[in-house]
């Protein structure tokens, strides 16, 4: 009964084996023979079709804020008073206090002015009697001659109103410091960072934060020296903008923008170059994010569309020439969904497009099968 049973087992793995051999038989890619003798192989070969190619740019841009201004108040003071707008974030109006600093010692600088112009005032009409009095004196001693210029104090009236003129500027710069202790920005924006509190000296001049307009805000996307060049001239290409989706739920949003400008040169250490975008109206993006770009770039004439496999690591191709390989090098144009568009190149008899073990120039070739231009079959 044992020895039954042990048979029975042998039979049924061998079956199996069998079964199994005919699955990955069929299963299996169609394998490239070279016979020793003829030295031979068996390869899949496409003709391409001319066709044109629109070269698109796919990739991941950052946004960015095109400028960002500093927040530095143009007086020194104590922060009395700080907006709830005042923070990360946070957006203000053109013209909204972002905060006040202590007045006190800016009114007390304007009483001095007050002061100081009227004393100067009093100066200039003491200054204008004397001179008349001495007018009419000279007239009395030399009527009908000219007053001599030092007879008519012309050099002390015109230092009395230089006087008055200094104290009026005076004044209006200790009014506009005044104005100045309520710190604004001339736009709609949004507060990047801040460190004024409530309580702290400020320094004219020193930054404490800094904050963009609402809207001056831009991508940035790498691109290696091939696509700039395929893409050129890139300045005034359109592109689409896409947020990336945190949830499945989301709704799919896409923003029209422009390349404004392209680097003149490589980065030396990454060795790509970056466009920039500027969107075409006002979007709801932060600095920092993410986003898919889509630039539409020019269209190729009369270009060869063929699978991205059969492009060999030093960019050459093999053809078919007589009914033995060749190597060709064409010039790809771009790249897209595993298909390498070229420039035209002579294809001979075909290109192979199937994986070649150890190929040779001069190999005899049998040309099996027929694929499309995608590397499927028909």
């Amino acid at each position: 009964m044992t020895g039954l049973l042990q048979v029975g087992l042998v039979i049924g793995v061998l079956v199996a084996g069998l079964a199994a051999n005919q699955i990955l038989s069929k299963l299996a890619v169609e394998p490239q023979i070279r016979t020793s003798g003829a030295s031979s192989v068996t390869a899949r070969v496409v003709q391409p079709e001319i066709s044109d190619t629109r070269i698109r740019l796919f990739e991941t841009g950052t946004v960015q804020v095109r400028n960002s201004i500093e927040l530095s108040p143009q007086v020194s003071g104590r922060v009395v008073w700080v907006s709830p707008a005042l923070v990360a974030g946070g957006t203000f109006r053109r013209g909204e206090v972002l905060f006040r600093l202590d007045n006190a010692d800016y009114r007390a600088g304007i009483d001095r002015s007050h002061a100081d112009l009227a004393a100067r005032q009093a100066d200039l009409q003491v200054e204008r009697a004397e001179a008349e009095i001495a007018r009419r004196e000279w007239d009395l001693v030399s009527p009908g001659k000219p007053v001599p210029a030092n007879v008519a104090r012309e050099a002390q009236l015109a230092r009395a109103e230089a006087a008055v003129r200094s104290a009026q500027t005076a004044l209006a710069d200790a009014e506009r410091n005044l104005s100045r202790v309520a710190f604004s920005l001339p736009f709609d924006g949004r507060v990047q960072t801040t460190a004024v509190e409530v309580g702290q000296n400020l320094l004219a001049g020193h930054s404490y934060g800094r904050a963009y307009q609402q809207g001056r805000i831009e991508v940035s996307v790498p691109v290696n020296a091939l696509m700039l060049e395929a893409l050129a001239p890139a300045t005034g290409r359109e592109a689409i903008v896409r947020p990336r989706k945190l949830l499945l739920s989301q709704v799919d949003l896409a923003y029209a923008a422009m390349v404004k400008q392209a680097d003149a040169e490589l980065d030396p250490k990454t060795r790509l170059a970056r466009l920039t975008l500027e969107f075409t109206g006002p979007v709801p993006l932060l600095p920092g994010d993410f986003v898919d770009v889509e630039i539409t770039g020019p269209i190729i004439q009369g270009t060869y569309r063929i699978p991205e496999g059969a492009m060999q690591e030093n960019r050459t191709v093999w053809v078919v020439a007589g009914g033995r390989l060749a190597q060709r090098r064409p010039q790809p144009v771009f790249v897209e969904d595993g298909v390498i568009s070229v420039l035209p190149f002579d294809t001979a008899d075909g290109i192979v497009v199937s994986l070649l073990n150890d190929p040779r120039e001069g190999d005899l070739v049998v040309p099996v099968g027929d694929v499309r231009v995608d590397g499927g079959r028909p």
